[in-house]
């Protein structure tokens, strides 16, 4: 019995010494870089770190726009890559983010960091010249960065082509449109990148006026001219005025009055045709000549409006109507509407060629300041064709079929010239109108009459 009890007294000492063991805690996750920053290049693209962790991690952005991850949000034990592509930096400052890596409680950053971008754009020459008399200039450019024009710094005597500079060297064709003013001209237009300008300076020479008769064929002598440097009361002597209601012809929205300073008078040598408000309504002006002509060389120099709703034209219709339109002819030597600005156009009209049946015979081009200088509008009419021509170049040509049918060619009768600023219609409408545009003004620098 003493020898029971004393063998358990011993192994109750023995347990009582060596207590069971606690589990070891689990050592810390561990995670490193083999850089202390991420550094991205300024024009963008990918960057790439190398990682060394003990287990898994977590990534996760701060979430800013410029930059994602390019490669997986984890990070695994062991030795990757983690790799994010960024935008280019184009703002005016460096930029930085935070990468977050979590693996169970512990979470250790790293430092994103993008310096701001300076693209650079140089030309050769530095400034482009033009001719007064046009043409086109070629500039070389080195560029470091995609470049754009400024629309909004483009204007009606020059283009330039093309609209963006891409990285490189490369080169940039400014056209000069031919100048009829004496003086110089000078723009600058701006190429953007980003927040980031450059500016050519673009410079014409002085241009060369058209004088009266310029371009009139060999052959003519003239007969009728109205320079318009008499008195607006004298306007009268050589032109008479429509009064006409609104929709009177072509659904115009205008009402015609006659022989109104507000809307038809002379000044520094021109005629001034304005329409404008009056009221509920909008007023203008259709003058016709009070000769009238068959065959020859018709000229005018104009200036258009600008607007939608705007629908200037120099044109001719016949003495004798009697039959009616369209059977009596119609010869539109200019026309156009500003809502299509600068696109001017001829037409001619008759019973075989109308636009009710979508028949007529009409040609158009730009005609590139139309409506921020004067030019030259011309009908050369004679027995065998009927031709129109912008600043002396063709535009329509009609020939006489010579069928004897006057459904063809009733253009065989004395016609009379017609000014005339319409608003609206069925053509100067046809995309609406603008009143903002409201009041503007049809200049007319001269018409002449020529004759064989």
């Amino acid at each position: 019995m003493d020898r029971m009890l004393y063998l358990l007294s011993l192994l109750f000492m023995l347990v009582s010494c060596n207590p069971v063991p606690t589990p070891e805690p689990e050592p810390e996750p561990v995670i490193g870089f083999s850089a202390s920053e991420l550094t991205v290049n300024p024009e963008g693209g990918d960057a790439s770190l190398k990682v060394t962790a003990s287990t898994t991690w977590s990534v996760t952005t701060d979430g800013q726009a410029w930059y994602r991850l390019a490669s997986s949000s984890q990070v695994y034990a062991g030795e990757s890559i983690l790799k994010i592509t960024a935008e280019p930096n184009f703002t005016a400052s460096a930029r930085t983010a935070t990468l977050s890596f979590k693996s169970g409680a512990k979470t250790v950053t790293l430092k994103l960091s993008q310096a701001f971008f300076v693209p650079d754009l140089s030309f050769a020459p530095g400034e482009a010249t033009g001719e007064g008399n046009g043409g086109e200039v070629v500039v070389k450019t080195t560029s470091n960065a995609t470049w754009t024009v400024d629309e909004s710094d483009l204007d009606f005597w020059f283009s330039v082509s093309p609209k963006t500079i891409t990285r490189g060297e490369g080169e940039l064709k400014v056209t000069f449109n031919r100048s009829y003013v004496a003086q110089k001209r000078s723009a600058q237009v701006r190429f953007h990148s980003g927040d980031h300008v450059k500016t050519l300076n673009l410079t014409q020479k002085e241009g060369t006026p058209v004088e009266p008769g310029a371009y009139v064929p060999a052959g003519y002598q003239l007969v009728w001219q109205d320079d318009f440097s008499e008195a607006s009361s004298d306007l009268i002597k050589l032109w008479r005025f429509e009064n006409w209601a609104p929709g009177f012809v072509n659904h115009e929205l205008q009402r015609y009055v006659p022989d109104d300073r507000r809307t038809s008078y002379t000044q520094d040598g021109a005629l001034y045709i304005v329409a404008r408000k009056d009221g509920g309504q909008v007023i203008s002006a259709r003058m016709n000549s009070r000769e009238s002509w068959l065959y020859g060389y018709f000229e005018a120099a104009i200036w258009l409006p600008k607007g939608k709703g705007t629908w200037p034209a120099f044109w001719m219709m016949p003495d004798d109507q009697s039959k009616g339109w369209p059977a009596c002819g119609e010869i539109d030597i200019m026309e156009e509407v500003g809502v299509d600005a600068n696109i001017t156009s001829s037409s001619i009209h008759c019973e075989a060629y109308n636009h009710v049946k979508n028949t007529q015979k009409t040609a158009s081009r730009k005609t590139a300041g139309a409506e921020n200088e004067y030019h030259v509008y011309a009908l050369e009419w004679t027995a065998d064709y009927i031709k129109t021509y912008v600043d002396g170049i063709l535009l329509l040509e009609f020939p006489n079929d010579k069928s004897g049918r006057e459904s063809t060619w009733p253009f065989n009768k004395k016609f009379y010239l017609t000014l005339n600023l319409a608003w609206g219609g069925d053509w100067g409408g046809y995309a609406g109108v603008d009143e903002n545009a409201l009041p503007c003004t049809m200049k007319v620098d001269y018409v002449r009459v020529y004759k064989k």
